[in-house]
């Protein structure tokens, strides 16, 4: 975690004010089979102006896609697949802007690091679907106990 919390926000602040927003959440030309698997920042909740959440979708023609949410409206944008992260170890993204974050499974989470250090954070899968029975059910999503495995097949594996 950096020394200074603020810096971890700025980084992505910074990379978000070039880029425009979409807010498609969806495949959109993938196979309607596609599947998701929703992580989101550890200890933030929806809405709040700390969310920050991956939607990393993949369908069975080998195809895959990265979306990122942030703040209390989870407003999103694409993120570009790279390839093996700089470590060698899990998968790079990109922002349109240039910046790169690696994104390496920990069990079951995913932590995300910018190749410079000022970013740095453990995502968690995070449940999308009814809650206290309001809401509905996530079709595409991949269930907690599969989504690592979905990750690595997917992303890692490919």
């Amino acid at each position: 975690m950096p020394r200074f919390p603020f810096l971890a926000t700025a980084v992505i602040a910074l990379a978000l004010s070039a880029v425009p927003t979409a807010s498609a959440a969806g495949p959109d030309a993938f196979d309607q089979r596609a599947r998701v698997a929703n992580y989101a920042v550890r200890g933030e909740e929806f809405p709040g102006a700390g969310y920050e959440a991956l939607r990393l979708w993949a369908d069975e023609a080998g195809g895959t896609r990265v979306r990122y949410a942030w703040g209390a409206d989870a407003r999103e944008l694409s993120l570009e697949v790279l390839g093996p992260a700089a470590t060698g170890e899990g998968f790079a993204l990109r922002f349109r802007n240039g910046l790169v974050l690696d994104v390496v499974p920990q069990g079951d989470s995913l932590r995300v690091r910018s190749r410079d250090g000022r970013y740095d954070k453990v995502f968690d899968w995070q449940y999308e679907g009814p809650v206290d029975g309001r809401g509905t059910f996530c079709t595409p999503c991949v269930d907690q106990p599969d989504a690592a495995a979905f990750v690595r097949r997917h992303f890692i594996e490919r």
